[in-house]
């Protein structure tokens, strides 16, 4: 039997492919809509990718049982406005959700679960019903079933990664997590109108100006949140509130805490927190030729340097190109003839990087997570290439002192301990009991920069590699320990 993917492409197989758009566009969204409450490390992906499968299962499951007992193509389109309306169903309860499941659940792995299932699964199980019901309609005789469902599951996938695709690197770029919900609902309406559209036509006439107009209306942005900002990296939350009585502009990816913020009416150059403030010195106090910055944020600190340091170069590498539009809109950041912004993944641009800085200052972090990619030995190794003999490299960490906070810093120390086995540190509180932020500072001299602390060496530890690196475990374990 010769197999023609496009051969009488009808009805049923464009629904095929939307539905697979669809449901793929909807996925994605769905880790976004998580990221501001509940984070978007891997616990929170691994939530939402399992939680939609289990319930796409079950949708196949029964779908197949109502296939065989009906088979008639009118249920296809009635479950298209239904799946149309539980994307709306997300759209609508996940602010209230989200608080909830944050407020009752401490377990930061269980409220990816607890969300993932109230949020996301109906619209998943409702979809799942639909690819059986799709299959049996095609199905016009024994010898060639096999080709009528292959058929159809190949455009379901070309859809999904149609949807897949566009929907990270077209979509997140340019229109935020509800405009590309609202894409998602105006595909599954046309689906439901492919199939016979005179059967219940004023009912569901009726039922899609709903859903539509329901999706069209604005969602309140919330109290003190200037902006809600999709870029195919991360979700990012602009917002004012208050921090040692000041007013200021906030920066986050996620409930961990804030990336970076500035004074409100201030400048970009008037950083606002302590580890911030405490790196721009001791850089400064190194009086360097050259420096990188891997983590850019809204470049507040290297704005802060550019005035400091007129006389070095400043490479900033940032993953995040949407980052320096955010950064001018809402920051008052403003281009500075000796920094350099390097838009590029930090563990790619060392992999690669043929400079060598006097300071390295590393400050990557997604929510409160670093990634593994920048605490393992591999890393370390090429790190060290990038930096000149009598160098320092100076980290933010948020880690502590004791348990599995100690864990993690001992993790991330032994990293640069082979190549910079003197190490030093400084917290703001002085208190060595706590998580928070930390300042770490590695050389091949033992010159104590400031009166920081020297950091032991924890000879036993071995750096993980790239092949493992827990970091997640780590750093969840560290945030329970509060």
């Amino acid at each position: 039997m010769k197999f023609n993917l496009f051969n009488k492409v009808h009805h049923l197989g464009i629904i095929s492919f939307l539905t697979g758009f669809s449901l793929m566009a909807y996925e994605l969204v769905a880790a976004r809509l998580l990221a501001p409450t509940i984070g978007s490390s891997i616990y929170v992906w691994t939530s939402v990718i399992g939680i939609i499968i289990a319930s796409l299962s079950i949708g196949y499951w029964l779908g197949g049982k109502l296939a065989d007992a009906r088979q008639k193509p009118v249920d296809v389109a009635l479950l298209c406005l239904v799946t149309a309306a539980c994307v709306v169903l997300t759209a609508l309860s996940y602010p209230s959700t989200l608080q909830w499941v944050a407020q009752s659940i401490e377990d930061t792995r269980l409220q990816g679960v607890v969300a993932s299932l109230f949020l996301f699964a109906p619209t998943s199980f409702v979809l799942g019903l639909i690819s059986p019901y799709l299959a049996k309609l095609n199905i016009k005789e024994l010898k060639t079933a096999g080709e009528s469902v292959a058929n159809l599951s190949a455009l379901n996938s070309i859809g999904g990664i149609a949807g897949t695709f566009i929907t990270g690197f077209v979509l997140f770029s340019y229109i935020g997590s509800k405009e590309t919900l609202i894409i998602v609902v105006l595909c599954l309406i046309l689906s439901s109108w492919l199939l016979a559209p005179k059967q219940f036509l004023t009912q569901r006439t009726v039922a899609s100006v709903i859903i539509v107009g329901i999706m069209l209306v604005p969602i309140s942005k919330g109290s003190g949140i200037l902006a809600q900002i999709d870029s195919p990296s991360a979700h990012y939350t602009v917002s004012k509130m208050t921090y040692n009585s000041e007013p200021i502009t906030a920066l986050a990816t996620g409930p961990g805490g804030i990336q970076s913020a500035v004074y409100t009416g201030g400048s970009s150059n008037d950083l606002v927190f302590w580890y911030t403030n405490y790196a721009a010195q001791l850089i400064e106090a190194q009086n360097p030729g050259r420096v990188l910055v891997l983590g850019g944020g809204a470049f507040t600190l290297p704005a802060a340097l550019a005035e400091r340091l007129p006389n070095a170069t400043i490479d900033v590498v940032e993953i995040d190109p949407a980052l320096e539009g955010i950064s001018k809109e809402y920051f008052a950041y403003e281009d500075h003839e000796n920094v350099n912004l390097i838009f590029e993944d930090a563990r790619a641009f060392i992999n690669t990087n043929e400079n060598k800085y006097d300071v390295i200052f590393v400050d990557v972090y997604g929510d409160s997570y670093m990634p593994f990619s920048l605490i393992t030995r591999e890393y370390g190794q090429q790190i060290n290439t990038s930096l000149k003999t009598d160098g320092m490299v100076i980290m933010n960490v948020i880690a502590g002192m004791q348990g599995d906070c100690r864990e993690l810093l001992a993790t991330i120390d032994a990293v640069y301990r082979p190549y910079l086995p003197n190490a030093f540190w400084e917290t703001q509180s002085g208190n060595e009991t706590v998580r928070g932020n930390y300042i770490l500072a590695y050389s091949r001299d033992n010159n104590t920069p400031f009166s920081m602390k020297t950091l032991s060496n924890s000879s036993t530890k071995t750096a993980y590699s790239d092949n493992f690196m827990p970091a997640e475990r780590l750093h969840y374990e560290c945030a329970q320990s509060d």
